[in-house]
């Protein structure tokens, strides 16, 4: 923004303190829209067509659900260069209730015709994925946590990047595969770290386009277990069965996601995780059906 003053941030948060920089650095550039996503994401539209790359920031429930039409009919069908940047997914907002959990909000912007949808784990995939976005010109869907996660280490390097996946581990056909993205990823890195010969890690952090290259790479291990914090239906386990049938490979696939059904607990994130299934013990567990 500082040599294109062709870029846009919109923002429908007022307590959003990470955006008070860019505020004070592009007073221009910044609309902040109010509590109005549906009215923002036509904005959002409006500015691509006149020639502008948008990105724009608002809590993930509601530029998810309840701008979906807007996302559809504007970047979606128009194919405009629109960043939505969703912040607080799955069970983020552990403490404000179900109608701030997020945990359809994948499944609704992968049925979006065109989508490009990134879940970054760390700072610096998250980087990576904000240098792209400048370079793209089509609608992207970049999925956040609410808290900032620690740095994953080895590094992403620009290869993985353009594959969309990277590969904790050595692969072999004693190994179970681990498949997440974003926090849940943290905890899968963690298993496989206590038992590096029982297990391998897949950091899956662009699940569309869906990385193709992935289901051969590890085709050959004993089974796989993919972690989410999303709803079943269309969740990335729903992801993960495509993309390996398209390339006529049906592995044993185990999916640990939330249960089919709405959450009216709150308490704490983690502490939701471990009622719903998805503690370290359980995705242990899932591992164990994998004969």
């Amino acid at each position: 923004m500082d040599n294109d003053k062709n870029i846009f941030f919109l923002s429908a948060d007022f307590g959003a303190q990470a955006l008070d920089e860019l505020r004070k650095r592009f007073p221009n550039n910044f609309l902040h829209c109010g509590i109005s996503e549906q009215a923002m994401l036509d904005i959002a539209a409006g500015l691509a067509l006149d020639g502008n790359k948008v990105f724009v920031y608002a809590m993930a429930p509601f530029i998810s659900l309840r701008s979906i039409e807007q996302a559809k009919c504007g970047a979606g069908l128009m194919n405009l260069p629109i960043s939505l940047i969703s912040v607080g997914i799955g069970l983020g907002y552990a403490d404000a209730g179900p109608t701030h959990y997020s945990t359809e909000d994948f499944a609704c912007s992968r049925a979006i015709v065109g989508s490009s949808i990134y879940t970054p784990a760390d700072v610096l995939s998250t980087q990576l994925i904000a240098k792209e976005m400048l370079k793209n010109n089509k609608f992207s869907y970049i999925r956040l946590d609410r808290d900032a996660l620690p740095e994953i280490s080895p590094a992403m390097t620009q290869s993985d990047f353009t594959k969309g996946f990277k590969v904790y581990g050595e692969i072999n056909n004693k190994k179970i595969a681990f498949i997440s993205h974003g926090r849940m990823l943290h905890k899968c890195l963690e298993l496989y770290n206590n038992e590096p010969n029982k297990f391998i890690c897949v950091d899956i952090f662009r699940s569309k386009p869906f990385p193709y290259d992935l289901p051969k790479k590890i085709a050959s291990c004993k089974g796989i277990v993919v972690v989410d914090e999303q709803s079943p239906s269309g969740n990335l386990s729903s992801c993960i069965f495509e993309g390996f049938s398209h390339q006529n490979l049906f592995p044993k696939i185990i999916s640990k996601s939330l249960p089919e059904r709405y959450f009216f607990e709150n308490g704490g994130r983690d502490y939701l995780l471990n009622k719903f299934g998805l503690s370290n013990d359980d995705i242990i567990a899932a591992t164990k059906k994998i004969i």
